[in-house]
C-alpha cells in the first residue's frame, strides 16, 4: 500500500507527521470505512454547528494508529452521502480531541 495512497490516508500520515511531530508508516494504520447516523455519533466528535448541510447520515473513513509511546492516534475524514468532498476532518489522540477542521462544500 506504500506506493498507492488514498487521499484519506495522506491526509493523516501528514498531518501526524506535520502538526504533531508523529511520524508513522501507512503500513501501521488501520482503515475502516463507515456509514453511521447522526444519532450514532457522540456530538463532541461531530458537532452539526461546524457542519455546512446537516443530514441523517455521514460516510466516515476512520485510520488508526500507534505511535511509539503508544498512544492511539485516530483519524477520520466524514464524508456527505453520495459524495466524494470531505465534509470534516478530526484527530483525537487516546480518544481527546486535537484537530478538527471543517470543510466547506466546493459542488
Amino acid at each position: 500500500m506504500e506506493g498507492k495512497l488514498s487521499r484519506e490516508l495522506e491526509w493523516f500520515v501528514s498531518t501526524l507527521a506535520r502538526e504533531f511531530g508523529v511520524f508513522v508508516s501507512t503500513r501501521e494504520v488501520a482503515v475502516e470505512a463507515v456509514e453511521l447516523g447522526i444519532e450514532e455519533v457522540d456530538e463532541w466528535y461531530l458537532p452539526l454547528e461546524v457542519i455546512e448541510n446537516p443530514v441523517e447520515t455521514f460516510l466516515y473513513e476512520l485510520m488508526i494508529v500507534d505511535d511509539a509511546t503508544l498512544n492511539e492516534w485516530v483519524g477520520a475524514i466524514i464524508f456527505y452521502p453520495d459524495s466524494p468532498e470531505w465534509c470534516l476532518q478530526i484527530i483525537t489522540k487516546n480518544g481527546q480531541l486535537l484537530y478538527r477542521k471543517p470543510l466547506p462544500m466546493t459542488e
